[in-house]
């Protein structure tokens, strides 16, 4: 990177973090700084020197990456999608599945119109009034149906 993107990069983090929202979480700020950051930075090299190749936002994604692990102390956070498919509909499960996906929550998922879930099963020995499966973009839970 140039002397020149270098300080209009350095210019995007300081616009990004001025504009985070500094009451929220950790989280929160950190995913709001990224979006900042990406969509400034990506607008200001536009405008300058026009269209960016696949290689440099590449690059300048690395870049972030690197910015956000030194100065938050952020660690990259891999995420398995597991897809399990059923003659009834499809959920897919974000984050970690803890094994297949039992039919009558393919079932229910199909009912409330709900894709993708989290798997939830992992912590059930600790607490057992925990949902089994939260749908991911819906106030949605699943539990086991009760035996009769």
């Amino acid at each position: 990177m140039d002397k020149d993107r270098a300080i209009i990069t350095q210019v995007s983090a300081k616009i990004a973090a001025d504009l985070t929202d500094k009451s929220a979480g950790v989280d929160a700020k950190l995913g709001e700084f990224a979006t900042l950051f990406s969509s400034i930075n990506e607008i200001m090299m536009d405008t300058i020197y026009g269209g960016a190749t696949n290689t440099q936002a590449v690059q300048q994604n690395n870049a972030v990456i690197k910015m956000l692990k030194e100065e938050f102390g952020a660690e990259e956070v891999q995420t398995q999608t597991i897809s399990s498919s059923s003659s009834t509909g499809t959920v897919t499960v974000k984050g970690q599945q803890h094994g297949p996906l039992p039919d009558w929550l393919i079932k229910a998922c199909k009912r409330d119109g709900v894709t993708v879930v989290y798997d939830n099963r992992d912590g059930l020995a600790a607490n057992p009034k925990r949902p089994s499966f939260r749908a991911v973009d819906a106030e949605k839970a699943y539990w086991p149906p009760r035996a009769k």
